[in-house]
């Protein structure tokens, strides 16, 4: 039986397609082959070449090529033009020193699975993507290109005015998910829905061990209302299946580098850590509780889409393992 390189639901047909709901969300409905029309070899030249930016943290999205297409009568294609269809293609990261870097389109496209069906977070339209050499890739829909009109997006990397120049090497690393709340109270419109939606975001990253959840990785995009908005979740993947990524999150929660006593005796984030950070962000605490409850649940749910990603066996356990650490330490200092 064939699985729908979106949703991952189970077809009936045995040739590789997309089922009717997810190509309405990626394609507007178009009748998309899920393998590619043009091969590796097809991809500029320029390429090959690898990352050219000096690299002082291991970052997968950072180094992972992305290339531009677009949908023109019903297929998809490489294009340096614009157009109302617009996506990006991500291969699997070159040139880089990572385990696994083959998995890396399945690990980020179930991480993006994950996130939209189990836990409801609005994500990116993604799908998984092969060539007819078998190689594959991961494709996103551009969220801030409509059949209209062209959104303003900018990374809080750029809202915070920060740069390689201005901040250094890690200018994405070093500030917090409490000093990224703060500049949401600053530039959105709407923001006690905003914190819960960032609060919720940040305990799924650590949920998945994303630890390139970095300040390139949050967004907002100016609707034509002129009021400002979270974009959908995009580059959401299991870091730990790929580097060492230590505490599993990018940043640090608290903006003035406080430790709450579980960390000090554990050194390691656990359910005290999140419930200060969401009584920081100005949660209601009931409701605090209740995400930190959600996300530690679902495991059936979340053990059923694991196992019918595109990961090889041996990482779906290794993905499996990685959040069952994770829910363990959730749930470690929570009320009995």
């Amino acid at each position: 039986m064939n699985k729908c390189p979106g949703c991952l639901k189970e077809l009936k047909s045995t040739k590789p397609q997309f089922c009717p709901p997810c190509r309405k969300l990626l394609f507007d409905g178009a009748n998309v082959s899920p393998v590619l029309p043009f091969s590796l070899t097809d991809i500029p030249r320029e390429l090959d070449r690898g990352p050219t930016e000096n690299i002082k943290r291991i970052s997968i999205s950072g180094v992972q090529f992305k290339i531009s297409l677009l949908l023109t009568a019903g297929k998809l294609g490489i294009s340096g033009v614009r157009g109302p269809l617009e996506f990006i293609l991500k291969p699997p990261p070159r040139s880089f020193d990572i385990k696994h870097p083959e998995a890396v389109p399945a690990n980020e496209h179930l991480t993006m699975q994950l996130a939209r069906q189990v836990f409801g977070l609005k994500t990116a339209a993604n799908a998984y993507l092969s060539f007819e050499s078998g190689a594959t890739a991961y494709l996103t829909r551009r969220f801030d290109v409509t059949p209209t009109e062209r959104l303003q997006q900018e990374d809080f990397a750029q809202i915070d005015s920060r740069s390689r120049t201005t901040h250094g090497e890690n200018f994405k690393y070093e500030t917090s998910h409490e000093h990224i709340a703060n500049l949401i109270r600053r530039f959105v419109t709407a923001v006690p829905p905003a914190l819960d939606e960032f609060f919720r975001l940040t305990l799924f990253n650590y949920l998945v061990s994303n630890g390139d959840a970095h300040l390139k990785n949050f967004s907002l995009y100016r609707l034509s209302s002129g009021d400002y908005h979270f974009t959908p979740a995009y580059d959401l993947l299991n870091t730990a299946l790929h580097v060492n990524d230590g505490n599993g999150l990018a940043l640090d929660l608290f903006a003035d580098e406080y430790e709450t006593q579980n960390f000090r005796d554990n050194a390691f984030l656990a359910y005290p850590d999140f419930l200060e950070l969401g009584h920081r962000l100005g949660l209601p605490l009931s409701r605090v509780r209740r995400l930190l409850a959600d996300m530690v649940g679902h495991e059936t749910q979340v053990q059923a889409l694991i196992d019918r990603s595109f990961l090889p066996p041996e990482l779906k356990v290794r993905y499996a393992a990685v959040l069952a650490d994770r829910r363990q330490r959730l749930r470690y200092g929570a009320p009995a």
